[in-house]
């Protein structure tokens, strides 16, 4: 057997050259390029399976691999997503870098400007945002009131008793009352304490026989000699009970006496001066201390036997309540606030906001991931996808690859049908 061949005897003529060199490559080639292409097709299409005509037989391979296993694949992608591109180490990480006190202050920044300037400006919203707060302000008022009460007599509440002691140290201490305050407060006094009547009972009471008794018997152990002599003269114990007397049966002279006494004395002037100049600054510190601790159990046991009373009052200052946080909103003007007011603000809300965020973002971060649900989100996202949305997306990914695999079944069918040709050149 010999394995020469006779190029002349192969392109004897031109149909032969036709058929034996350029008909091989050819059909090679298409056949190459056509398979590749229906592989490629039949990753996607049909999209719907196809029946054998009059059975309920599907016809093989239909659907297309991708809608056919789509379910799978969702949640292949998913788990990729979840587990080797998007985990929850790379979020924490990810977030570390982001998570900076000068990020922060500028997102509190941006947001501030947008409430203040923007919202703000906007007449409806801010008429609807003034509605809503003062709709729920008595429930936040009540809610306070009852919590801060309930503190109070659990004894584990600061805020009162400090809310006192400023406004003790910052108004009360340092309050002044001018005299024609001083004035009216002593008319006052006058007209419901120090009265004609009041003055009368009180020396009744005090001119009792027990206190006429103990006065003349201070007197003999404490008045020297010539006024101990003139108290017996006078007859002391029988002055006290001749005025005695005199209070009890004439009460209308006695209190026109007393009145005039006032009147004559200047009673309601002194009061007033003495009120006028009293400072309680003079006072000794250990008294303002006493005094200080007297105005805060005041106030807490106040609170706590009136909790009801106080909770009562919420309720029926509901309207006012409403209607007061209502026209302070509609009122409130942005340009109004200070400009260092706003930035001390933003810079400690950014500082609260970093700490809170550098100490808790890992264990947040950690209960977000799940609670989001990534991977079911990313699955059913994927699951919901209509086949030719599938092919588009994976089309526009791998488009240029996917051409050229075609392209490489045609050159390796073409270099195939070169082979062929060949074989066909060593066997004649």
């Amino acid at each position: 057997m010999s394995f020469g061949f006779d190029l002349a005897t192969l392109f004897a003529s031109p149909e032969s050259v036709l058929i034996k060199v350029v008909l091989p490559p050819f059909f090679y080639g298409a056949h190459g390029w056509v398979a590749t292409w229906c592989a490629v097709k039949m990753l996607f299409h049909p999209y719907n399976t196809w029946y054998f005509p009059g059975t309920k037989i599907s016809v093989p391979l239909t659907p297309g691999i991708f809608p056919k296993r789509q379910a799978k694949l969702s949640q292949a992608v998913a788990t990729t997503i979840t587990e080797t591109l998007l985990t929850p180490k790379d979020i924490k990480a990810r977030a570390e870098e982001l998570v900076t006190e000068g990020n922060i202050y500028n997102a509190i920044d941006l947001f501030f400007d947008r409430v203040l300037m923007i919202e703000f400006r906007d007449t409806t919203k801010l008429h609807r945002l003034a509605q809503d707060l003062a709709q729920i302000s008595p429930t936040i008022l009540q809610a306070f009131v009852a919590s801060t009460i309930d503190s109070l007599e659990q004894g584990k509440d600061s805020k009162i008793p400090a809310i006192v002691d400023k406004v003790f140290d910052q108004i009360v201490l340092s309050a002044r009352i001018n005299l024609d305050q001083a004035t009216e407060l002593a008319s006052r006094i006058m007209e419901n304490i120090v009265t004609p009547e009041k003055i009368r009972n009180a020396l009744v009471t005090l001119l009792s026989p027990q206190n006429i008794a103990a006065l003349e018997e201070s007197v003999n152990v404490h008045a020297s000699g010539p006024y101990r002599l003139l108290a017996k003269l006078i007859g002391i114990k029988r002055v006290c009970y001749e005025w005695r007397n005199f209070l009890e049966k004439e009460p209308e002279e006695a209190q026109k006496i007393i009145n005039d006494l006032i009147t004559r004395f200047g009673i309601k002037h002194q009061i007033a001066i003495q009120i006028a100049n009293f400072d309680l600054r003079s006072m000794p510190l250990d008294n303002i201390a006493k005094l200080k601790l007297n105005v805060n159990n005041f106030v807490r046991q106040f609170m706590i036997e009136h909790k009801e009373d106080l909770l009562e009052a919420c309720r029926r200052l509901q309207d006012e309540a409403m209607m007061t946080v209502q026209s302070a909103i509609l009122r409130f003007n942005p340009e109004s606030v200070p400009e260092n007011f706003l930035v001390n603000l933003k810079r400690n809300l950014a500082g609260f906001t970093y700490s809170y965020l550098k100490r808790e973002l890992g264990q947040l971060i950690e209960q977000a991931i799940p609670a989001m649900g990534v991977h079911g989100l990313i699955a059913s996202k994927i699951d919901l996808f209509s086949p030719q949305q599938l092919e588009s997306l994976v089309y526009k990914i791998c488009k240029t690859e996917l051409k050229a695999l075609e392209y490489f079944g045609l050159i390796i069918g073409a270099i195939l049908g070169l082979m062929q040709i060949l074989v066909n050149a060593i066997t004649y």
